[in-house]
């Protein structure tokens, strides 16, 4: 039984939600920064909508897929794929809801994603692909191999998740409520998780390890993909749990490489996750990186791309 209080308050949200017309929202141009000069843009159109990717580079294919936050979009690699041009054919799409892709205002769940990537691959691609994703990308990254194995080649995960892993909701109950109404849950994004602020606030607490690191530009890409129109309808579906994956279920399954990358773990902060994941992927490798948190790519470049080197090819040279 959920108490008087937050019952009284998600009424109240409703109330200035249906009163007060939610801000306009205006599609801002997206910062030059989410895609380095030499990778051409490109859109690929998907049974979900249009998809924009970068590509850049020849050789086989190396694919990276973001997490799942607001702003969320490939920039989150973009200081780590140009490191691979020279070897590979690098493409990094914007995940459907995300960046400058389409953003359908739908009930879209972890297995459409899959879908949706397994579409991009075979519209891209003429062989299996190695992936390099992060977070829930990770997540959607396991299922897809899982149901479509033939597309890809090589899973490289840091920090996986399917969210379901952990036990408890990665939310909180008002934003699971929250989002069982889209027009609340709209009045809520818009007003309060959209904003430079909050979007600053999620960098420095769950992103950076060190906010010190997140620099204008960083901000500038990330509140701006936040605050694109229809922006708000993958959050929504991140929160009411659609998105979620049984991680602990799909990792048996596969029969791909797998490498599952983690930051370095403190006496403060123990967690037995990242070698249980690791059991669960059969000759699956684990490497550990330095005090970093789920925007590693971002705050840390250049020892992401040396470690994604390393298992990719130890001839490879990451440039610095």
């Amino acid at each position: 039984m959920f108490g008087a209080g937050l019952g009284a308050g998600l009424l109240g949200a409703v109330f200035l939600a249906l009163r007060y017309a939610v801000r306009p929202v205006t599609k801002a141009p997206v910062p030059d920064a989410i895609s380095p000069a030499i990778f051409r843009t490109k859109a690929l159109h998907t049974s979900l909508g249009q998809v924009v990717y970068h590509e850049s580079g020849s050789g086989p294919t190396l694919m990276f897929i973001h997490g799942v936050c607001p702003g969320a979009s490939s920039y989150e690699w973009s200081k780590v794929y140009p490191q691979f041009t020279a070897s590979h054919r690098v493409l990094a799409p914007d995940l459907i809801g995300f960046g400058e892709s389409a953003r359908p205002d739908a009930n879209l769940s972890s297995a459409d994603y899959a879908c949706s990537m397994a579409e991009f691959i075979r519209g891209t691609c003429d062989e299996a692909v190695t992936i390099v994703a992060s977070g829930l990308g990770g997540g959607f990254s396991v299922l897809l191999a899982s149901q479509h194995p033939e597309v890809v080649k090589q899973l490289i995960l840091w920090m996986p998740t399917g969210l379901t892993e952990l036990g408890a909701p990665p939310v909180s109950m008002t934003r699971r409520l929250a989002s069982m109404t889209p027009l609340l849950h709209r009045f809520l994004y818009r007003n309060y998780e959209s904003s430079r602020a909050a979007v600053r606030g999620w960098l420095a607490i769950n992103g950076f390890a060190d906010a010190s690191r997140i620099t204008d530009e960083t901000l500038d890409v990330y509140a701006t993909c936040a605050q694109q129109s229809g922006a708000e309808h993958a959050i929504r579906n991140f929160y009411a749990g659609r998105l979620n994956v049984a991680l602990e279920e799909r990792l048996p399954t596969l029969s791909q490489p797998v490498t599952i990358l983690w930051p370095e773990l403190s006496a403060e902060h123990p967690s037995e996750l990242p070698g249980r994941l690791q059991a669960l992927a059969r000759g699956s490798r684990m490497r550990t990186a330095g005090r970093l948190s789920q925007l590693a790519a971002v705050e840390s470049s250049t020892e992401i791309a040396e470690i994604l080197a390393e298992e990719l090819d130890p001839r490879l040279k990451v440039v610095r």
